[in-house]
This record gives C-alpha cells, structure tokens and sequence, in this order.
C-alpha cells in the first residue's frame, strides 16, 4: 500500500451514462441516484456481476424518499442547492471514471472553494485544501518511521471517515464515500507535502473515489454548517447519550497493572480531592497478553470485588481488549476459535498469523456474523467478571511487522483492501452487543482507537498515540474538529501526550485545553515519566482544578449530547460553523463546545498571553467575568488561566461547585446565565435523566423548556417541565449582570454569590434554588 501515491484522472475510462446504465472499460453496469428528503442523494451502482455485493456492515439512514440535491444532465451529475440553483457539477464527459475494481467522481469547484472534514487527519489545520489523501487505517507507531511521527503530521492515521465538506459562496456541499475498502481525496490547491514544484499543485478538480468495492457516494447540500453536520450525524448515525461516568475524567497508563494499582489510585485520588471517574488497565492485567484472560497475581481474589470496592468512590474499571488472539494449542480461546471456524485466513486457506503482543496471532473475522457472534460470547463472559466497559486497541487491524495484504476475511474469499477500514466497526458491534448482553438496561461505554462510517452508533473513539509536545497539543484541535464535522462527536486525545515527558506547563496548558472535549483521558506510556494529576509540582492545583471544573460543567456537555442524540447537532464546532465569516474560516486554535461557550486555550510554550478576534456579539469571559465585544482582544493567560467566553444571551447549566469526587447532580442545575445589556431572548430545554440507564428511552426524563426575555434591567423567566418522567429539577438562576428577575411571574431577590471557573474569582447575581411545581 502507497500512501503517497494517488490514482489520476488519465488512467480511468470516463462512463456514459443514460440515467440507468453506466458503460466504461469493462463493459456496462447499472447506475442509479437515489433521492431523499432533506436534500439528500446516493450515487450507487448495486450491480453484483461487475462490482461484488455491497460490503458495507452498516446500512445508512437516508430517510424518506424525497427529491434529493443530485440530477444528471445530458454528460454530467449536477448538484442543485435548496435555492433550485446549480451548486457544483462533475467535468463535462467525465463524472465517473473506471479502472478495473477502481472508481473515480470528478466535480468542478470555484476557485474560491474551501474544504473541510475528511474524518481524522493529523494535521495543524481544519481547511483542507491541496491535500491528497487516502483512508486505510493504520497503527501509526508500527507503520510510520518514529522521526515522522514525532513532530510532523502522518496520513493515513487510525480512524476512517471519507467525508469531504465544500464550502463555497452559495453553501456547503458534503460528499460521504460509504466504502470500507481503500478510499482517496484530492482537492484543488497546493500541496505543502511535495518537494518537486510540478507536484505540489494538485488536480484543478475535485477527485473523490475507490480502489476497490462499488460506486457508493452520498451527497447533501444545505446553507449552514451546522445544520449540514446534523444531517450527516443522523445519515451515519447519532451516539446514543453516554453514561454520566463516560463523561468523567479517566486515569490511564500503561504500567497499571490490577488490584493493588488501582486501589492505591483511588486512595490517592480521594487524597488529592480530583475527581475521577475510570481507572483504566493496558496490557499489564491480562495472563502474558492473552485476551479476555486475567492474571491472579494481578487480581488474586477476582475483579469484581475490587470493582465494587471502587464502585463506592464513582470509579470503573475499564480494560483494553486487542483483537488478536495468541496461537497456542490449549489456550482456549484459540482453540475455540479453531473449532468455530472464525479466523482471518491467508492466501492458502490457513489462518492468517501476524506479529503482535502475544507473538504469534490470529483475527477472529468481524465481517461475518459468526465472527462477531463468536467474540459476543467471550467479551460477554468478560464484562461479567466486574468491567464497566471495554478499551479497545489495535483494531486497525495491527498486524505488527507483518504484511496485512495477506489477511484476508470472509472464509479467504474478499481480499483485504475490500473490508480493512471497517474491521473495527466489527469489533465495536461485537464488543457493545457483549455489554448489553453482560447488563441489559445499562448505557454501554466503548473507546476504540479505530473505526469506520457508523462508529459513531458504538461510542468513542481517542485520536491514537500521540507524544508529549506542543504539536501534539496543537494537533488536537483541528484533528478533533475535524472528526466532529465529519460525524464522529464523542472524540478527544490522550491528554498530555501518550510517549515522552510531559512538562508541567505542557500538562497544565493540555488540560486547559481539552477539559470541555467530549472524552477526557490522561494515558501514558510505561517508559514515560509517572503522569498522574499530582506529578507536577507547583502546576498540581491548577491542573486538579480544571479537571474538578469540567465535573462542574457536566451538565451543559451532557445537554450536548442529549442534542446531539436527539436532532444530531455537533458538539465541538469550529469558529466558522457559528460565525461563517472569511475570518474564521481558517481558525484551529479557538472553537465552540456546542453553540453557547467559545474556547480559546493557550497552545504556545511560555506564553502568557494570547489574542482572539471574537465575533460581533458580546461575550461574558468566565476567566475573569468581564465582558468583551466584537473585534481582536489581547487576555492576560497566567497558567492559572484559560479564556471560556459564554456568547450573549446564552443560558449554560452547571452544577453548584467544581467537586472533590465523580459526582454530578442533574437534578440542581445552576444556570449561568449570560444576560448582555441592551434587548435579547433566549429558549432552550434542559433534560434530566439518571444518566447511567436506557430507562430514558422509555420515557423515564425531565424536560424543563424554559424562556428569557431580557430589556435594561429587567428578565423575564419562564420554566415549565414537559416531561416529568424523572425526578423533579430544582433551579438556580446566576445572572452575570444585576437585574430585577421575575421566574414564571414571580420577583425573586439576588445575591451575590461568588465564582471561580477558569481564571479568577468573580461575583454572579444568583436567586438561590428555585422549586417549581410538577
């Protein structure tokens, strides 16, 4: 596999097509463009004789039937925007290439054209033009020399999402490849990763396309970024609200090893008053790296009494599970897995054997049903023992020095190419059907390092093995970004770097910038310094507050996700997809935690300072409680300090304090409520629910709707509960400014209250706790 080589436009056979059959070298083949509503469309060929059967795991969700944004018009696809007006076409002649099992789309794009998305890239930015890149998912570390990875962006990394947003004057054109064989892009512009000067302009045209597997492009249109987002996090499918815990901070290392770790974290979390909510278990746990077998030495009497134990301080154990399987005669889960049959196979009909922790290895095959049936029953088996969720690791899938051209799936009948990318996903869906069989009604909790289009539906994803440096820092942002623009919103790094030594600065800047991402976990490497939140001198009380601080924030990010689940909004957005301004459009450095608060960390060693071009609104910055209009502002940032400005107008629940232990209190929000001078009106819906089962589902949560109307120094509040399937939620009210408030026509009297969130401590204007009836 070359990862710097691309296919070109000269090399395919350009189809003619007839709005049924599409004819190239190699003969003809049925072509269709499905229509949904939502203006949304799929360019499919279903033809089985020239392109095999659909390999996908996953079916979409397109919705109804409806007319689409794709039309094809005498030589070419032609894009339609809401506005019934031509967005982007395909090159006259040449809007789908053949060449044997590959495919090309080409569309012509305005000069003026930006592009965003593309899933994980390892890359300083969010705007993408002049790249070329392919998606098949590596182990970075085992396949990329350590001098690249070290300070310099690595493409392809371990998470496959090929999704490309066009942005343009007219509005924003999303383009979804839905195939898990070895997929490409190329977007017009300069390529920075070439020497040669007649290389580093890319192709004028957009290219989007396959080297294996079927025709299969989904297309959808719309004006806001935002909204475009939604549509595709429904498409691919949206995360289904997280246990409260998941949410929590999580301690990690490769080194924990069992019983005694773990209790001696917890006694020193308890100690520190850091809030903690899993403790986390790399290889060291298990009998010489064999998978779902645990070490008595590590755990002499079991795991689930030390579960329980921690059980009762608000932590979980979580453990990494590798798919790999040593090859051993006796061990039983190879010799089950012999028996069933379930193994990757070689070229010869045996099972396929890389290199990787145990040694030799074999791969249970996840695209076939009794591949992930045979995992299920295992990993079931496991989490019944007293894990709270699964870890899983190396799923790209790493077959260590080994080529994994070799490894091929469905009995050897499919190569490798044609199903590597979604390996993962199968292993997400076997691993989370476990949990659910394991404790049926509990909210499964999933962290893979690799995935496909659909993972989203399984849990989270971590952006892989990073290192300890300021790039890496930086790195996290638009890498971060990227994956929620392109339907993957429970993301996040390891915090701090994974390899190298994290300095205090570098530590304490890190959490700062990464204490709102929706996945909050501090992993080290065993040869890397000890990185535990009390490792760093002078730095521990900053760094103990902003984890203790995002517990404080928990309930505006759980809103995020209830949003997120319920009409598919995304929770980490870039400048540009509130404020779509020429600006922005190239900002990676601040960014939006759902559409209320506007981060702006510090990502430059020795810094004290920092600048930010705000929007044209006003802005309530919670680092010092002033407030700030539109235009460039230079903030004081001491390490004490992060700028977190809430936007506005705008009404974001928090609990009452930054807590000592994992706990999170849905049922008292305090509202801090950004009141700006002059008129302005806010609506919004907090929910409630006991964030740890499904029983929401059924109907068991409390939706408080609620209304500000604010004019001078008067608001007016309206809170009702819609639903009241859960517990009643009692209400405080901390107004930035001070103003006379009537809460659903009664005057309640403010006091000062004092807070300290990012920075230094500020006065609110607070009603108390508010008791509405039911």
């Amino acid at each position: 596999m070359f990862f710097t080589k691309f296919p070109h436009p000269a090399n395919f056979s350009w189809a003619k097509y007839d709005g049924k059959q599409a004819e190239a070298h190699g003969g003809a083949f049925r072509l269709e463009i499905r229509s949904y509503e939502q203006g949304l469309s799929q360019i499919v060929s279903a033809d089985e004789a020239r392109w095999g059967s659909d390999p996908n795991l996953l079916s979409l969700n397109p919705g109804e039937a409806g007319e689409g944004c794709v039309r094809w018009q005498g030589d070419r696809f032609v894009i339609v925007g809401p506005d019934g007006e031509t967005w982007l076409e395909s090159a006259p002649g040449k809007a789908l290439g053949v060449s044997e099992e590959a495919h090309m789309f080409q569309f012509v794009v305005p000069a003026d054209a930006r592009y965003y998305g593309m899933g994980e890239k390892w890359l300083d930015r969010i705007e993408l033009s002049g790249l070329r890149t392919k998606y098949w998912n590596t182990d970075v570390w085992s396949d990329f020399h350590w001098a690249q990875w070290g300070s310099h962006p690595v493409d392809p990394p371990y998470f496959t999402t090929p999704y490309l947003i066009v942005r343009s004057e007219r509005g924003y054109v999303g383009f979804l490849i839905h195939n898990p064989g070895v997929t490409y892009m190329e977007t017009p512009g300069h390529d920075r990763t070439r020497v040669f000067v007649a290389w580093q302009e890319t192709y004028p045209n957009l290219l989007l396309g396959a080297e294996c597997g079927p025709p299969n492009l989904w297309v959808l249109v719309d004006t806001d970024l935002n909204a475009l987002t939604a549509k595709l996090q429904k498409l691919v499918g949206v995360t289904p609200r997280p246990p409260m815990w998941a949410l929590g901070y999580h301690q990690s290392r490769w080194g924990y090893g069992g019983e005694r770790d773990l209790e001696k974290l917890s006694r020193r979390f308890a100690k520190e008053g850091i809030p903690c909510s899993g403790l986390w278990l790399d290889l060291d746990y298990m009998e010489g790296y064999r998978i779902f077998t645990v070490d008595d030495k590590q755990f002499p009497n079991g795991v689930a009494p030390v579960a329980a134990k921690l059980l009762e301080s608000g932590q979980r154990i979580v453990p990494i599970l590798d798919p790999g399987v040593k090859k051993e005669a006796g061990y039983s889960i190879f010799d089950h897995g012999t028996k069933a049959d379930v193994w990757c196979q070689n070229p010869i009909g045996e099972p396929y054997v890389g290199l990787v922790w145990p040694g030799e290895t074999v791969f249970p095959d996840f695209t076939m049903q009794v591949g992930r049936e045979w995992w299920t029953n295992h990993a079931r088996a496991f989490f019944e023992r007293g894990f709270a969720a699964a870890w899983v690791d190396m799923n790209d899938p790493s077959t260590g020095p080994v080529d994994p051209a070799g490894m091929r799936f469905r009995q050897g009948t499919e190569a490798h190419a044609r199903h590597r990318n979604q390996y993962a996903l199968g292993m997400q869906m076997a691993t989370v059907e476990a949990f659910r069989h394991a404790k049926p009604g509990v909210r499964p909790f999933l962290l893979s390092r690799s995935g496909f289009v659909g993972s989203s539906r399984y849990g989270a994803i971590w952006t892989g093995d990073n290192l300890s440096n300021w790039y890496y820092l930086r790195q996290s942002i638009p890498t971060s970004l990227g994956l929620s623009l392109s339907g993957m919103p429970f993301t996040g790094p390891d915090i701090g770097g994974f390899g190298g030594d994290s300095t205090p600065e570098l530590m304490t800047r890190w959490m700062q910038a990464n204490f709102l991402f929706p996945f909050f976990r501090n992993h080290s490497n065993e040869s890397a310094p000890d990185e535990e939140p009390w490792r760093f001198g002078r730095a521990n009380e900053v760094i103990a507050h902003f984890i203790r601080l995002r517990y404080q924030f928990l309930p505006y990010l759980y809103q995020c996700f209830v949003r997120q689940e319920r009409q598919g909004e995304p929770i980490l957005r870039p400048m540009m997809a509130e404020f779509n301004e020429e600006k922005y459009l190239e900002t990676s450095d601040a960014f939006f935690v759902g559409a209320s608060l506007l981060q702006a960390p510090v990502l430059t060693e020795g810094a004290k300072k920092r600048s930010i071009d705000l929007p044209d609104a006003q802005w309530w910055n919670l680092a010092d409680g002033e407030w700030y209009g539109g235009g460039v502002v230079k903030l004081a940032c001491p390490r004490s300090h992060t700028p977190v400005f809430v936007r506005g107008g705008h009404v974001v629940p928090v609990q009452a304090e930054a807590p000592r232990t994992p706990v999170v209190n849905l049922a008292a929000p305090c509202f801090l409520v950004a009141n700006p001078a002059g008129d302005w009106s806010q609506e919004g819906v907090y929910e409630a629910d006991d964030a740890e089962t499904e029983a929401y589902q059924s109907g068991a949560t409390t939706r408080v709707e609620y209304s500000f109307h604010g004019s001078g120094k008067h608001v007016e509040v309206t809170m009702r509960e819609s639903e009241s399937g859960w517990e009643s939620v009692t209400r405080t009210l901390w107004f930035a400014r001070r103003v006379k408030v009537k809460v659903n026509g009664i005057e309640f009297k403010l006091h000062e209250h004092r807070l300290k969130l990012t920075g230094s401590e500020f006065i609110v204007f607070s009603t108390g706790p508010i008791n509405l009836p039911r």
